[in-house]
């Protein structure tokens, strides 16, 4: 079915139109960047008011271009995220959807990162989701691999803390470089020597956790180097001196190995048959570098999103959405729940609902 997408679970108000086929007809972000650059981080209640202004300009927007009166099914986003900012998202979809008798699938968040990566912006369908994948979803909320298998995404480990994405924004604010910090340390570790700094990886005792990740020690180790560097503070933060250049390139390089690190034995206990990654973080160009050279010397087809697809969007969920609907799994309008928080293990999700269902 002709679908719309709507999704509001953080600071990325965005709506998309797909085909039935996986087609991007038209694909629409309204960033609030500026509006939470001067915090440091996302101000959940601005956040929610910027969606309000926001969403309805993007409909008419999406309605001038591609014309959504043909439109025959509704997905947004329901969970996880900022209340917020859910609220406005599924309160909307939840009136329109009733107003103009659409079914309406309410998806969570990570399901619309899983898909991501079978997704193109060239016009073309997508591409069917095989069996066995194993998918790295790395954002600013997320650090984990799953295992799609038999259309049912199981999680195969965690982060014990902060996530890839958070830690990114954390240490350049640290340093004063501004936010959002990922795009900006990419640019700048380019400039540096990545083996300037070395950093002790996590221990994690628990064997059942072996192969989690854990990256708050890692941004309090970065801190505390760059503040018994003598360039700080720094003069102009966009041109560092080169000691700090020098961390942060060693900072990434630190980060992308630890999000390969578990690569080979995953590989071998689960044998996928393609390898893929997700998330804001997917967009980070040494990490998109190092995945498709670990498949290339493998033999193992890497897939990654387009760049404009990794950050938060609104065709992935609307994918995802079309999905669920192949599978009679529609919500009823008039009681879609938002929900902030979801469990990673695959039962007890809302209303009894695996969290991550069958995609």
């Amino acid at each position: 079915m002709k679908t719309l997408g709507i999704e509001t679970s953080c600071d990325e108000t965005a709506v998309a139109v797909l085909e039935s086929d996986g087609r991007i007809r038209i694909n629409l972000i309204s960033s609030q960047v500026a509006a939470h650059a001067p915090y440091l981080g996302v101000v959940p209640e601005l956040a929610a008011r910027h969606h309000l202004e926001a969403l309805p300009r993007l409909l008419a927007e999406a309605d001038r271009q591609v014309g959504l009166g043909d439109v025959e099914l509704l997905s947004v986003t329901r969970g996880p995220g900022l209340i917020g900012s859910l609220l406005v998202g599924t309160c909307f979809a939840s009136a329109y959807a009733w107003a103009r008798k659409l079914p309406l699938a309410g998806v969570d968040h990570l399901e619309g990162h899983l898909v991501s990566p079978f997704l193109r912006l060239d016009g073309t369908p997508a591409r069917e989701v095989p069996d066995a994948v194993l998918t790295l979803v790395i954002s600013g909320g997320h650090s984990s691999y799953f295992l799609l298998d038999g259309g049912v995404a199981r999680p195969l480990n965690r982060t014990r803390d902060d996530a890839a994405g958070e830690v990114f924004d954390k240490v350049a604010a640290a340093l004063g470089l501004g936010y959002p910090g990922g795009p900006i340390v990419d640019r700048l570790a380019d400039l540096g020597d990545p083996s300037a700094f070395s950093f002790t990886p996590p221990r994690i005792k628990d064997p059942a956790g072996a192969l989690d990740f854990s990256f708050s020690g890692l941004k309090t180790m970065v801190i505390r180097a760059a503040q018994g560097l003598a360039a700080l503070p720094l003069g102009d933060p966009r041109h560092p001196p080169e000691a700090v250049l020098d961390l942060l390139a060693s900072f990434q390089r630190t980060i992308v190995d630890w999000l390969i690190a578990p690569l080979d034995e995953l590989v071998a206990r689960h044998r996928p048959k393609v390898i893929a990654a997700s998330g804001g973080v997917a967009g980070n160009r040494e990490v998109r570098a190092r995945l498709t050279s670990w498949g290339s010397e493998r033999g193992i087809e890497v897939l990654l999103p387009p760049v404009a697809l990794t950050t938060d969007n609104a065709a992935m969920i609307a994918r995802a959405g079309q999905l669920r609907a192949e599978r009679s799994e529609l919500d009823d309008p008039r009681a879609l729940v938002a929900y902030p928080r979801a469990p990673w293990k695959t039962t007890g999700g809302p209303g009894g609902k695996p969290a991550f269902p069958r995609l």
